[in-house]
């Protein structure tokens, strides 16, 4: 079996899906890129916080609770404008920093900053799957990776169901 460890790049995968129309049950995620042949060491979900988002507190709360290890940092105001969370250090930090433990890295994001660590990663001896969506997915990734997963395919293994979720159920008791 497999030992694997996944990353997740929240933002990315957050907006791309919204970008589709839907929100990701992180769970189902985590089942549909593990299958049944790999043995999960450890699931990252990384993302940018507001400080005064109650609701966005919430979830990350029910992510730590439900197996995830989340890294977090302020969302800062760019000088374009725009709100963003720079997250790629601490991705590329800790994919390396698991290397030695695992048999494969999965990498749930389309930046094209990660192509250099991802092909690193890949002359350690260490199996690299990326997923992602395909709108979001730089060419130089999908490269860099032995397998492609590519989830607009797969979208409805892991769309959120309203009305059904769990987590829901837990934002709305806090």
């Amino acid at each position: 079996m497999m030992r694997c460890a996944v990353f997740i790049d929240g933002n990315n995968i957050f907006h791309s899906a919204r970008q589709l129309g839907f929100e990701v049950d992180y769970t189902r995620l985590l089942a549909v890129l593990l299958g049944k042949d790999r043995e999960l060491l450890r699931a990252f979900f990384y993302t940018g916080v507001d400080e005064g988002a109650d609701r966005q507190r919430g979830f990350l709360h029910w992510m730590r609770r439900n197996g995830f290890r989340v890294v977090q940092k302020p969302v800062k105001l760019e000088r374009d404008g725009t709100r963003r969370a720079r997250l790629e250090v601490e991705i590329t930090t800790d994919m390396l920093a698991y290397a030695e433990k695992v048999d494969l890295v999965i990498l749930v994001s389309g930046d094209e900053d990660f192509a250099y660590p991802l092909n690193a990663l890949s002359q350690k001896g260490i199996r690299v799957e990326v997923a992602g969506f395909r709108s979001a997915m730089a060419n130089k990734v999908m490269d860099a990776a032995d397998r492609y997963i590519e989830l607009d395919q797969l979208a409805e293994r892991f769309r959120k169901e309203v009305g059904s979720d769990e987590e829901e159920e837990f934002r709305e008791r806090l």
